[in-house]
């Protein structure tokens, strides 16, 4: 195989939007690294906010530094065409690189207060899609599929409070089953994929019309609805996703070898995953053994600009960032139900697609 053309990027800077919006108090605003939060309370509807405001940040990455350029490919050589076969009894001894597939995992939060949240993600993929053909060399194979956080069936009420869950350690353990216990039968719940229109998940081609792709996603993103357990695992959900406990439903939906695997989480609330952030990366990780493990992975979100950075509860921010590039965060937005979310395309966009580009570039295809 030819080594592949790399695309040129341009420094990209990561847009981390606003977050919260004013409640009509005069809260006060802290800023943490690389995300802007404020002092507010969880979005569940059993607690009772506190009034906010925050500021956007500067359009930077999660390191403050703007993403790296991709220079031109540096193997393709000057070919001579003069209408003869030449052999200079040598070889092309160039590695080829550049990924075959790319699966896309979102996770999403569906407990309650998540409908307005599900409908602003819906409404961006469609550019994100449009970003990623653009990113991606014609022929790449796509998977898109969707799991939630939900590990339990029942009565879930629960609050936050400063990014902490008011519950005991054994509360929320006894609203984790994992899949390995029990199917408990909720769609996309446990680290299942959602089954939407028959389909676990969306397989595509990036040379193919992406107009059906982005109606499967956008329609299946807002039916994992409000209906979930209030403990959001999401890191857990992740992790099962990778784990052949899950194989039923999940089964050839992340490809191992010359592939790009990205994990993406949609949470308004603190992840509440019972068991060791690790634990959940080596199930991934372990699907990507072939590939490079945890160079083969990336990971973003769109999450509580409050709770992301806040010391009192760091699960989700551990686990994004275990991966092989700084995750690119930006807030969901406002916690108060009568603040629409903000437009989603800064983050669901172009940032997302060039961070999926530049790392299949690196990656060898399979064989």
């Amino acid at each position: 195989m030819a080594p592949r053309t790399q695309h040129p990027l341009p420094a990209l800077a990561l847009l981390l939007l606003a977050g919260c919006g004013d409640a009509g108090g005069t809260g006060d605003t802290a800023t943490t690294t690389g995300i802007t939060s404020a002092t507010q309370p969880s979005g569940e509807p059993t607690t009772t906010p506190t009034s906010g405001t925050t500021t956007a940040d500067a359009a930077t990455s999660t390191t403050g530094d703007p993403l790296p350029t991709t220079g031109a490919d540096t193997h393709a050589g000057p070919k001579l065409d003069l209408g003869l076969p030449l052999d200079f009894g040598g070889q092309d001894t160039a590695a080829a690189t550049g990924c075959v597939a790319v699966d896309l995992l979102f996770v999403i939060d569906n407990s309650p207060s998540m409908g307005p949240y599900q409908e602003a993600l819906s409404a961006a993929f469609p550019l994100f899609v449009d970003e990623m053909v653009a990113a991606l060399p014609v022929g790449t194979d796509l998977h898109v599929g969707i799991t939630n956080t939900s590990f339990f069936v029942g009565n879930c009420s629960e609050s936050t409070n400063n990014c902490k869950s008011t519950s005991s350690e054994q509360e929320i353990q006894s609203h984790y089953i994992p899949p390995t216990q029990m199917n408990d039968g909720e769609n996309g719940g446990q680290g299942r994929l959602f089954q939407w229109e028959g389909k676990g998940f969306f397989a595509a081609d990036t040379a193919d019309d992406p107009a059906a792709l982005k109606a499967w996603f956008s329609a299946a993103a807002t039916a994992a609805g409000e209906t979930g357990c209030s403990f959001e695992m999401p890191a857990a959900a992740a992790g099962w996703a990778a784990d052949p406990a899950n194989a039923a439903t999940n089964a050839g939906f992340i490809r191992d070898a010359g592939a790009v695997l990205m994990v993406f989480v949609l949470s308004d609330e603190p992840d509440k995953s019972a068991e060791p952030v690790s634990q959940w990366v080596d199930k991934l990780v372990a699907a990507k053994a072939a590939c490079g493990g945890l160079e083969c992975i990336l990971a973003a979100g769109l999450v509580s600009d409050f709770c992301y950075d806040n010391a009192a509860d760091t699960t989700l921010k551990d686990f994004l960032e275990s991966f092989s590039e700084p995750p690119i965060i930006g807030s969901i937005g406002s916690v108060f139900p009568n603040d629409p979310p903000p437009d989603y395309s800064g983050v669901v966009g172009q940032a997302l697609a060039q961070v999926i580009g530049q790392k299949c570039d690196e990656i060898e295809p399979p064989g």
